[in-house]
């Protein structure tokens, strides 16, 4: 395990990784980023998501039933 790894435990997911974690299209991925409903990070030109903003958009529509583990 490297530092960043040991100082953050906070996993990035490519825009088909979120798609299939969320079960949408990788579309309906970009258009939620657009209208920041999901948040991103851009890192050179690639759109990444973190999985503490998976869990948040989750809680966020499921009422917070939905706990990281």
């Amino acid at each position: 395990m490297n530092n960043l790894e040991q100082t953050n435990n906070t996993a990035l997911f490519t825009v088909d990784e979120a798609a299939e974690r969320l079960r949408v299209s990788r579309w309906m991925i970009y258009r939620m980023m657009r209208s920041n409903e999901l948040k991103s990070v851009t890192i050179a030109s690639r759109r990444l998501v973190a999985s503490d903003d998976l869990i948040e958009f989750i809680n966020k529509h499921k009422g917070g039933f939905y706990e990281q583990t």
